[in-house]
C-alpha cells in the first residue's frame, strides 16, 4: 500500500464515525461500559454517578457525547460544568473527561472526534475555562489533536504517606522479607507519628469534628480563605454539598475550629480493591496564615488508617502551596506531578500570570 492509499485509508476510518449526545437512557449502558473498560484502583462510573454529575449538576447540565457502533458504546467523553474563581470574579469553567475508548476501536480518530465535539458544545453554553488532568497514555492526544496545554506554572504534586510498608519493600525485595519487615516499619512509623503530634502539632486550641453536612457558617469562612488565592474552584456552600454530599460516593468531611472559627477542613475517602486499601485525601483549605490546622484532620485520619488496615494517604498539593512543606515535613513523599490541562484560548493567556493557585484531587474526577 502506498502513502496516498494509507491517507485515504486513514480518511475513510475517520469520517466512518459520527458522535451523538447521550439520552437518560444511555445511562445504564455507560455505567457498564466503565465496570467493563475502568483498569484502575476501586469502582468507576456508575450509573448514579453519571446521573450526579451531568444531570444534577448544581450549576447547569453536563455533556456525555458517545460514539456507537449499532447499539455497542464505542468511546466516550464527558463535560461535568463547575465555576472558577479568578481573581475573585466567578468564571463559568468545567472539567473535560471519561476520555474511554473501547480498545477494539482504539486508533480511529474517536479521540480526537469526542473531544474536539465536546470542548465545542461546552463553549456555546458559556463555558470559558476548560480543563482536565489525563493520565500520561491520553495526554499527548489533547496537546497534539485538541489544542489543549498543560499550565506549566500550575505545579501539581501527588503525595503518598506510607502506613503499611509491605509495598514500599515488595519493590525493593522480595515479598518474604516484606510481610516480615512491614510490621516493624509500621510500628516504628507510628510512635514516630505520636512523637511529632505530641512535639509539632499538639495545639490545644484547635478542636476537630466530624460531619456529616456543612456547617450554617461556612460560606463566611469561604469568603475569607479564598482571598489568598487567584485561581481556586468555588468552595461555596452550594458546590461543596453538591461534591461531597450529594455525591453518590461516601466522603467523610472533618472540621477543624479555633477558638470557635471555623478555620480550616479536610476531606477524605476510602478506595479499595483486592489488593489494598488506600485513602485519598480529596480536598483541603483553610484560613491563610492558618494552614497548620490541616493538621488536626491528618492526624485523626493516620489514626482511622491504622485502625482500617489503609496502606497509605494520597493527596494532591501544587508546589507552590502553603500546604506543600507542611506535608512534606509532616512525612508525605513525592510520587510524581499531575498534568493539568486547558484548552488554550483567552483565559489561557491570563492563567499563566497568577500569582497562587490551589487545586486538590476533588477538583478532578480522580476521587
Amino acid at each position: 500500500m502506498n502513502q496516498n492509499e494509507k491517507e485515504i485509508n486513514r480518511s475513510e476510518i475517520k469520517n466512518k464515525w459520527s458522535h451523538i449526545p447521550f439520552k437518560m437512557k444511555d445511562l445504564p449502558e455507560i455505567g457498564l461500559f466503565f465496570k467493563k473498560q475502568y483498569k484502575g484502583l476501586g469502582v468507576y462510573g456508575s450509573m448514579g454517578y453519571f446521573n450526579w454529575k451531568i444531570i444534577e449538576n448544581y450549576l447547569q447540565p453536563g455533556i456525555i457525547n458517545l460514539i456507537k457502533d449499532n447499539k455497542k458504546i464505542a468511546s466516550v467523553t464527558s463535560i461535568t460544568p463547575k465555576s472558577l474563581i479568578y481573581e475573585g470574579e466567578a468564571v463559568k469553567a468545567a472539567e473535560i473527561g471519561d476520555t474511554y475508548t473501547d480498545p477494539t476501536y482504539q486508533r480511529q480518530g474517536m479521540f480526537a472526534l469526542l473531544i474536539n465535539q465536546t470542548r465545542k458544545d461546552a463553549e456555546k453554553t458559556g463555558i470559558k475555562f476548560i480543563y482536565g488532568t489525563p493520565n500520561q497514555e491520553s495526554l499527548p492526544g489533547y496537546e497534539k489533536k485538541a489544542n489543549f496545554i498543560k499550565i506549566q506554572n500550575i505545579k501539581i504534586k501527588s503525595l503518598i504517606l506510607p502506613i503499611d510498608y509491605r509495598y514500599v519493600i515488595q519493590k525493593k525485595s522480595s515479598w518474604i522479607i516484606s510481610n516480615l519487615a512491614s510490621p516493624l516499619f509500621t510500628i516504628l512509623f507510628y510512635f514516630f507519628h505520636k512523637i511529632k503530634i505530641f512535639v509539632f502539632f499538639n495545639d490545644k486550641s484547635f478542636n476537630y469534628e466530624l460531619v456529616g453536612e456543612l456547617p450554617q457558617d461556612w460560606d463566611e469562612f469561604w469568603s475569607r480563605a479564598k482571598k489568598g488565592y487567584s485561581f481556586i474552584l468555588n468552595r461555596n456552600f452550594k458546590a461543596t454539598s453538591w461534591r461531597y454530599f450529594s455525591n453518590p460516593n461516601k466522603y467523610s468531611m472533618i472540621i477543624i475550629r479555633k477558638n470557635k472559627t471555623l478555620v480550616g477542613y479536610i476531606v477524605y475517602r476510602i478506595i479499595a480493591d483486592e489488593a489494598s486499601k488506600s485513602i485519598m485525601i480529596a480536598d483541603y483549605l483553610s484560613l491563610p496564615g492558618q494552614e497548620k490546622s490541616i493538621f488536626k484532620g491528618i492526624n485523626h485520619i493516620v489514626e482511622y488508617a491504622f485502625l482500617t488496615g489503609a496502606s497509605n494517604l494520597v493527596i494532591w498539593c501544587t508546589e507552590k502551596s502553603p500546604f506543600y512543606n507542611i506535608f512534606k515535613f509532616y512525612g508525605f513523599l513525592s510520587r510524581g506531578r499531575i498534568p493539568l490541562i486547558c484548552f488554550k484560548n483567552e483565559i489561557f493567556n491570563k492563567i499563566v500570570n497568577c500569582a497562587s493557585f490551589h487545586f486538590t484531587m476533588g477538583d478532578s474526577d480522580n476521587v
